[in-house]
């Protein structure tokens, strides 16, 4: 059985399948337990890093004197393989990816916003990358709870419906400098700081979304 697992990890690490039970590449170690009628993991201590930006409003003697809200965005950071070119270029149109390892990428926003003439409502969301065609990809908030409902962990992003979402046209192109672990960058707009772009960078691939815009 434990063999099945690391097989498994190393045949589809990009596409989110069960990892392996030792994982040097970001040093998590887990167990493998049985229960009747289900499996369970339990993971070590997974590193992840967060990106945010947060808003106040001063008063007249206190520049920071109530804060609105943020919009922040945790990921985990998995390291950049070669053969992951050729995966990325050889998904199809419809293909999920995770973005990220272990738990999900989530984005937390305090406030509603608007993006790619979408209007999102404030709350937490599961972000996922689509392949939509050649060369096209999009970033996908899902809902934790229709994610819930359906029961899926994070590696199922690719095998199974994971739900419609918001569906975000992301620019993408290849980069002379490579990323060794995914990041994650928000970039506010110097001429308007409630709007901020959402970089994406792995290996030499980078993507790009349109304006988030926070509304309060």
């Amino acid at each position: 059985m434990r063999s099945f697992f690391t097989l498994c990890a190393w045949a589809f690490a990009l596409l989110g399948l069960i990892p392996s039970t030792s994982r040097p590449q970001d040093s998590i170690d887990y167990r493998l337990l049985k229960g009747p009628g289900y499996l369970v993991f339990e993971d070590g201590v997974t590193q992840r890093a967060r990106v945010r930006c947060n808003y106040y409003t001063p008063s007249p003697k206190d520049q920071w004197d109530k804060s609105p809200g943020q919009v922040s965005i945790e990921y985990g950071l998995p390291v950049w393989k070669a053969e992951y070119d050729a995966l990325l270029d050889k998904m199809p149109a419809g293909r999920r990816w995770r973005l990220g390892s272990n738990y999900w990428t989530n984005l937390s926003a305090s406030f509603p916003f608007d993006i790619a003439g979408r209007k999102v409502k404030a709350g937490y969301y599961y972000l996922v990358l689509e392949r939509t065609g050649d060369k096209l990809w999009s970033l996908v908030l899902l809902d934790p709870a229709e994610v819930a409902r359906r029961q899926l962990d994070p590696y199922h992003v690719n095998l199974k419906d994971s739900g419609e979402g918001v569906s975000v046209p992301l620019q993408w192109e290849r980069t002379g400098q490579q990323a060794d672990r995914l990041k994650i960058v928000l970039k506010l707009r110097d001429t308007d700081p409630k709007q901020m772009l959402i970089h994406i960078f792995f290996g030499k691939h980078h993507f790009t979304s349109p304006p988030l815009t926070v509304k309060f």
